[in-house]
């Protein structure tokens, strides 16, 4: 198995005990997804071209957020439902998947939710978050809801799935029970027990959710993995101390 990116997802399977010969685990997308840069984008097609002229079997990380699948009305978003790209960060990664569709090159791409994990980069959600809250001073926004997934689970799936029987596949990779921003806030501060000032910022209302069927369907170890309204809050236990 060979792993391509250097960031939280990469580290953890480079650390897992999968052995998957000829396989390469792409892991190195744009460095955040509020990106608009053509160069980031231009490198990771750059290195997801070379890779998949490298691999007998590619497993690609994609996105399950509303950049791919846009806002949504509160309905599970299927891997087979229409994408609705609404940034540019999105509209990239529907193009890498048509690329790896187009090659031929036997695949799984994973649209994954919000990863929680060690070694995240301090702009994403959950650093960003905590140091808010150490620094007294969070913005929440309303409307968003995010679906958090720890990135050990994720391994645990990635590495089910390639063992199964599934090629050239797309699946939903997430814990179907997306959370508000809100809630994520206020359980950070309970966590903390300090009082936090919070600023507000309202954002459209996005009830996207994504469906979890395939992934239960192919990965059955799902069923073990306390998938719930309040997983959340294990993912968070696990990574996070005040």
């Amino acid at each position: 198995m060979e792993v391509v990116g250097d960031g939280m997802i990469a580290r953890a399977f480079v650390n897992s005990p999968m052995k998957m010969d000829g396989t390469v685990v792409f892991a190195a997308g744009v460095s955040r997804s509020t990106t608009t840069e053509a160069t980031e984008f231009h490198r990771e097609a750059a290195l997801l071209h070379e890779a998949m002229g490298d691999a007998r079997r590619l497993l690609y990380f994609s996105t399950a957020s509303a950049h791919l699948y846009g806002n949504g009305d509160g309905s599970p978003r299927s891997e087979e439902d229409p994408v609705h790209p609404t940034t540019a960060y999105g509209r990239h990664k529907v193009e890498m998947e048509k690329a790896i569709r187009a090659s031929g090159v036997d695949h799984l791409i994973l649209r994954v939710t919000e990863v929680v994990g060690p070694h995240q980069r301090p702009h994403q959600l959950l650093p960003a978050l905590v140091s808010q809250v150490n620094d007294g001073v969070v913005t929440v926004y309303r409307g968003a809801r995010r679906d958090l997934i720890d990135v050990a689970d994720l391994v645990t799936i990635a590495a089910e799935l390639l063992s199964g029987g599934l090629r050239h596949a797309t699946v939903n990779i997430a814990s179907g029970h997306p959370v508000t921003a809100e809630e994520i806030v206020s359980y950070l501060t309970t966590l903390s027990g300090r009082a936090v000032t919070k600023v507000y910022v309202d954002t459209p209302a996005n009830d996207y959710n994504v469906s979890t069927k395939r992934m239960a369907q192919h990965a059955p170890s799902t069923a073990r993995m306390g998938f719930s309204p309040t997983y959340y809050r294990s993912v968070i236990d696990r990574y996070y101390r005040f």
